[in-house]
């Protein structure tokens, strides 16, 4: 399976809504049961690449579509909220840790400070690898971890 990272592009924005609800539909990774119609999903995709805000997608070369992505958006351009995922086929590769050292690395450069984000305690794969790559768990409730990275360091 040969993947490249890049910068979210708009004409993987398709590829991208139609990945968002295959993991959407697995109910077991995402708070959604389904995705954002797709009309909303183009505007928030084309505010992510018009304002250069940290985002990865994950593209499948052979296809050429899209089968995970991670961004984090800022509402105070300090602290990033962490969004990810990835398609079965290609978990377990090593490719969770590589986006996320990339969408790090472009938090950093946008000057945010920190990056957070919530994950189902059932989520064992995904909290170790948050775990790997330098997040700690901050929070809890019932049914979520809170975990975050502090940039500053």
């Amino acid at each position: 399976m040969p993947i490249v990272f890049k910068t979210p592009e708009e004409k993987y924005i398709r590829s991208y809504w139609e990945t968002l609800g295959e993991i959407c539909a697995e109910g077991k990774y995402l708070a959604l049961s389904e995705p954002f119609p797709y009309d909303v999903t183009v505007g928030f995709m084309k505010k992510i690449i018009d304002e250069k805000i940290p985002a990865v997608f994950v593209i499948d070369t052979e296809n050429d579509r899209c089968i995970g992505w991670c961004d984090a958006v800022s509402a105070d351009g300090k602290t990033g909220k962490l969004g990810m995922g990835i398609l079965r086929p290609y978990r377990e590769k090593g490719i969770g840790t590589k986006l996320l050292e990339a969408v790090k690395d472009r938090c950093a450069k946008n000057g945010y400070e920190r990056i957070e984000l919530k994950v189902w305690k059932s989520n064992i794969r995904a909290i170790h690898l948050y775990e790997k790559t330098g997040f700690v768990k901050t929070d809890e409730d019932k049914d979520t971890f809170t975990m975050s990275l502090d940039l500053k360091n």
